[in-house]
């Protein structure tokens, strides 16, 4: 599939709107009115779907993530631009017996954002009565273990907190960057066993208790969610706050819920927002206004994110046998990774601002990305041979399998992403060119998740996730017993073979303390990615955030976006139309 696609009726109606020669536009040009960084100002966002929940032992998905990011730390921090790990609750820690051993020091004077004093006593807690509790729906569980055991966890007085490993662990300074939880008041929910119940999105706002920057004010559902300095906030030590401001120097962040992508753009150009994640595909609208409308255009280069079509493995799944059947053999995964054309995505759907990727690690990650894998080309014959090879046949250029049942799948994706929605038309037409029927159903993107994650009713996925710096992050969804082992959840013991082998590797990752070493256990690891393909990777576009000049702090960092620190960033103007 190539060439180049028509434009969005959307996408013109915008460039009309924002161009200055469209007749009768009601388009106003913006001027930003500088003012020195001053305390107070808000930060306002959009946000395309509601969180799922408030707790962030409970959240898997970014819906929740990107808010509880604000309410809550942990002892330890990565730094956006180096990916050193840094102190945060903790303000340092010392290491010993062969890196079995870390003690961890606590800030003095911490507090929960209702004024009750934080101390080791929580700490204790959230990893022991949570974290390490199997009555508790937690995806972290399997990053923090180590050989299949639990981290010991025990206090020393009031801010002393020693971590033991039975074999030196890696990532352990970074795994200890999971939120603490305050134990006066999660305590009672784990007595009674309701804690998967616990701060849900009916809870009250000011029963959600955390110690980041920013404590949740409002909810709306469907509407509004607005966080409020945390008057009680703690700034990590070494973390320097914007010249003339506290930390945090913004009094409020709200975040509109909005139905989709293009809602969010719409209020991005009219000036009701100040930071708009820009897909390649909207440089073309947004280059040509930069100036007039006041903001800037941050281009960061490959992101660190992986988009990836994966195939329902689980034996436990209410899907008719034979279709497990099919997902269930390598080579129907192999043709279909051939079936698709990469190129047409990137051209298309990511304006040429893109590249392919072989596997679960993106190029960006330097330090783990194998550079003998390549992505699949597209290649129709092959793809053709795969198929029979896998048992399969066709009857007047259709595929059915051994036992005569035509090849018709479903494919899954959200309705908030048009990328997504675009690639899976992209999926679907080149299947068709292998006889493969396949029908598009985008679902939101909660009602997505439970689908997948619970239900189980559900074929074929085309999603993304988020990338990580250290591989022991995708442990959640590469090890068999992971929480998000999209293909077949949350394994009692590996179902295949090739999966007993990664998880090995994980194990042996964790605990390997030679960076050159680690390297080669991931790249044996990406490798098997590569060849048994339950994720089909597919491109990544380039990270691209569009700023507008009210804001001051803002600094482009190759692992943290474009903000740093939530707390260095301050008001330095306000918008005016001109």
């Amino acid at each position: 599939m190539k060439g180049r696609s028509p434009v969005p009726f959307l996408t013109l109606l915008l460039v009309c709107l924002v161009s200055a020669g469209c007749q009768n536009s009601n388009h106003k040009p913006w001027a930003v009115l500088p003012r020195s960084p001053f305390p107070g100002g808000k930060l306002v966002m959009d946000v395309v779907s509601d969180p799922k929940t408030f707790n962030p032992a409970l959240a898997t998905e970014t819906t929740s993530t990107q808010i509880l990011g604000y309410l809550f730390r942990g002892l330890t921090r990565e730094s956006p631009v180096t990916g050193e790990i840094k102190p945060d609750l903790a303000k340092g820690w010392t290491v010993s017996d062969g890196g079995r051993t870390v003690v961890f020091h606590l800030q003095d004077g911490l507090q929960w954002s209702d004024g009750v004093p934080l101390d080791a006593r929580d700490v204790t807690f959230t990893f022991r009565r949570i974290y390490y509790n199997p009555a508790v729906a937690t995806a972290v569980r399997s990053e923090l273990m180590v050989g299949g055991k639990p981290f010991s966890v025990k206090r020393k007085g009031r801010l002393t907190v020693i971590v033991k490993t039975v074999k030196p662990f890696a990532p352990l300074l970074e795994t200890m960057g999971v939120e603490i939880l305050p134990r006066h008041i999660l305590e009672p929910w784990v007595d009674r066993g309701l804690f998967n119940q616990a701060w849900s999105v009916r809870e009250k706002p000011s029963h959600i208790v955390g110690t980041g920057p920013f404590v949740l004010e409002k909810y709306l559902p469907g509407q509004l969610i607005v966080l409020k300095a945390n008057s009680r906030y703690r700034p990590p030590v070494g973390l320097r706050p914007s010249p003339g401001c506290p930390m945090p120097c913004l009094s409020r962040l709200v975040l509109r819920i909005v139905p989709n992508d293009t809602s969010s753009l719409i209020r991005f150009m009219t000036g009701k927002t100040d930071l708009y994640g820009v897909s390649p595909q909207q440089m073309a609208v947004l280059k040509p206004v930069q100036k007039e409308d006041a903001f800037d255009l941050m281009v960061r280069g490959p992101s660190l994110s992986e988009s990836f079509v994966t195939f329902n493995e689980n034996p436990r799944a209410p899907l008719p046998p034979w279709k497990i059947r099919w997902f269930r053999n390598r080579l129907f995964r192999k043709g279909i990774a051939l079936s698709i054309d990469r190129q047409a995505m990137i051209n298309i759907v990511l304006s040429g601002m893109g590249q392919p990727i072989p596997g679960p690690v993106p190029p960006a990650v330097k330090a783990f990305f194998d550079e003998r894998l390549h992505p699949f080309a597209y290649d129709l014959k092959k793809a053709r041979e795969c198929f029979l090879r896998g048992g399969f046949h066709y009857v007047r250029d259709r595929l059915y399998d051994d036992q005569g049942h035509r090849v018709l799948v479903v494919l899954l994706t959200n309705t908030e992403s048009l990328e997504r929605i675009q690639m899976a038309q992209i999926v679907q037409a080149n299947l068709k060119d292998v006889g493969i029927k396949m029908r598009i159903v985008p679902l939101q993107f909660n009602m997505l998740a439970t689908m997948v994650m619970t239900s189980y009713r559900w074929e074929m996925l085309l999603f993304g996730l988020t990338g990580v710096v250290d591989p022991h992050g995708d442990s959640s969804v590469w090890k068999s017993s992971g929480f998000l082992h999209l293909w077949n959840p949350r394994e009692k013991k590996p179902d295949q073979t090739w999966e007993a082998k990664v998880d090995a590797l994980f194990d042996q990752g964790d605990t390997t303390l030679d960076p050159k070493v680690r390297k080669k256990i991931y790249d044996e690891w990406q490798e098997i990615a590569h060849h048994e393909l339950p994720l089909v990777d597919l491109v990544t576009p380039d990270e691209i955030t569009a700023v507008r000049k009210t804001l001051g702090g803002i600094r482009p960092s190759p692992l943290g976006g474009v903000v740093p620190h939530i707390t260095q960033v301050y008001q330095q103007g306000v918008l005016s139309p001109t």
